[in-house]
């Protein structure tokens, strides 16, 4: 019997350590999810994968909603409510 040994390498943990210095928009920009409960050596849970989307002028959750085929609650409740103004990024779960 030849018995061989393996790691299990995943492409990504599902679990994120934030570390000493880390701003806020850096860990959101390198997860690519929202986060809320955010300070050094906090252990942020990695969701579905999101992306930024830059806001335009007039757009509101309702009109996202329709543009990426999203609840406008659910939108509001990836954002924690965020306000949308021109230039804003909000998340918006990745079309797949």
């Amino acid at each position: 019997m030849i018995y061989q040994m393996f790691t299990l390498v995943t492409d990504r943990s599902k679990y994120f350590r934030v570390k000493r210095g880390q701003t806020k928009a850096e860990v959101e920009a390198a997860l690519c999810v929202p986060v809320k409960n955010f300070f050094c050596g906090a252990i942020a849970e990695v969701g579905d994968e999101m992306e930024i989307y830059t806001c335009l002028p007039l757009e509101s959750y309702s009109s996202l909603s329709r543009k990426f085929g999203v609840p406008a609650e659910e939108l509001k409740r990836i954002n924690f409510s965020k306000p949308v103004y021109p230039s804003c990024k909000l998340f918006v779960p990745c079309k797949k």
